[in-house]
């Protein structure tokens, strides 16, 4: 009785250790490893209420959208934009998968309303779904015909994923950019874009693209953008627009300057131009003489048919003068070559003119900022405010031996602009003048 007692626990421990071990076995083989794999798959949007093209009736007051999977729970404002534009009171997540967004006050009565889901939008593992998506909701009557399209291009080919936006024409005291932005499509990917659903008539338009690589749908200030070069309407004959091609060019490509003359000129000069880029440490341009140098100046003819190439893209400062002695440089010269002074509208007097010695700068217009776009042929129409004459010093002698060009620093003159003699001694009055002091001594 009292072995079999004593065999009895170790009995019992080595089950209990068998069980253990069992157990351990077991769960090795159920469990899954730490982690699990990584999610690379995008969510999709999977259903919408209103649906798509739905005309209905009633006041709406909530959109409600179905993923493929959990997603990141955020508020509407970061992911859905409606045209027109609505504001939004509440979202709320249904199990990470079911969004209802309420709005602040109804859809307006009568009204085609464009809704827009970001392609930026992302999942509960931060997977960001590609999932752009526009369509409209029609609150009353049937949805409207109207339609532009084109095709984006640059570096010659298309460009897909394009970002292209509708505005209204602005009226002559704003902007295009400060008008409400109406629509938004985005090109495919043989550059063509689709603007839908507008109405009939509809329009004047201005249309804006721009290129998008981190699809965000907001231009950057390194992407390329322009506005393309017509106004569009659409009518009952032309419901749908099709527009020419339209090229983008990146922001640092040069552009070209075409300048438009003004009535009223300085009689018979020769005009030079040149042009500098406004940064944004620029703290102005200071009038001051400068020599001939073929990349600063462009000469220009009496027409005005030129066309200057290279301008750097962005704000220019742009400064025309009158060539009055045409040597090509922005020269000190006689007061006597500056003819029909007195007229306000070709020459304005600088206000130290009192203190002037017979010389000024050759007269010059100023103007700035002049907005270049890239790689496009801008149109400058001249100021109409007058040319400037700023009074000069007596200009310094032409120096260095014959055959030589004057110090870069002056301005290269003309001989009808050199200073009189009285201006600088005569070298051999002043040996005379030693000649005989040393004689008499």
């Amino acid at each position: 009785m009292a072995a079999g007692a004593g065999r009895r626990p170790g009995r019992i421990l080595a089950l209990a250790f068998g069980l253990c071990l069992t157990g351990l076995a077991a769960c090795a083989v159920v469990e899954a490893p730490p982690g699990g794999p990584v999610d690379e798959i995008p969510p999709a949007l999977v259903s919408f209420q209103p649906d798509s093209a739905a005309v209905v009736a009633g006041p709406v007051d909530r959109l409600e959208f179905s993923f493929s999977e959990k997603m990141n729970r955020i508020s509407a404002g970061s992911w859905l934009h409606l045209y027109p534009p609505r504001k939004f009171r509440k979202t709320s997540w249904h199990g990470a998968i079911r969004a209802e967004v309420q709005l602040e006050e109804p859809l307006p009565p009568d009204t085609v309303v464009v809704v827009e889901v970001s392609a930026k939008m992302k999942d509960a593992h931060k997977v960001a779904g590609q999932i752009e998506r526009r369509f409209p909701v029609v609150t009353g009557g049937t949805l409207p015909a109207g339609r532009i399209s084109g095709s984006l291009v640059m570096g010659d080919s298309a460009l897909a994923g394009g970002v292209v936006e509708l505005y209204a024409v602005p009226p002559d005291t704003a902007s295009w950019d400060e008008q409400p932005l109406l629509r938004r499509t985005r090109s495919g990917p043989d550059g063509v874009f689709h603007l839908d659903w507008l109405p009939v008539p509809g329009g004047p338009y201005l249309l804006h693209a721009f290129d998008d690589p981190d699809q965000n749908a907001r231009r950057g200030d390194k992407e390329a953008h322009r506005l393309l070069p017509d106004t569009v309407s659409i009518t009952q004959e032309t419901p749908a627009v099709e527009l020419a091609a339209c090229e983008l060019y990146p922001v640092d490509t040069p552009g070209k300057l075409r300048l438009l003359p003004r009535e009223n000129m300085p009689a018979n000069p020769r005009y030079l131009v040149f042009i500098q880029g406004i940064a944004e440490d620029d703290t102005g341009w200071a009038p001051a003489p400068a020599a001939f140098d073929s990349t600063v100046f462009t000469v220009l003819d009496s027409a005005f048919t030129d066309t200057l190439s290279g301008v750097p893209p962005g704000p220019d400062r742009v400064i025309l003068f009158a060539d009055l002695d045409r040597d090509s440089s922005f020269s000190v010269i006689p007061e006597s070559l500056i003819t029909g002074r007195a007229d306000t509208l070709l020459y304005a007097l600088s206000d130290s003119v009192a203190d002037t010695t017979g010389f000024a700068l050759e007269p010059w217009l100023g103007m700035e900022p002049v907005l270049v776009e890239p790689g496009l042929l801008n149109n400058l129409e001249l100021s109409a405010d007058p040319f400037v004459i700023v009074p000069w010093p007596v200009p310094e002698p032409k120096t260095g031996s014959a055959g030589t060009e004057a110090d870069s620093t002056t301005a290269a003159l003309d001989s009808t602009a050199t200073a009189p003699a009285a201006a600088a001694p005569d070298s051999t009055v002043g040996m005379g003048e030693e000649e005989i002091q040393t004689h008499e001594q």
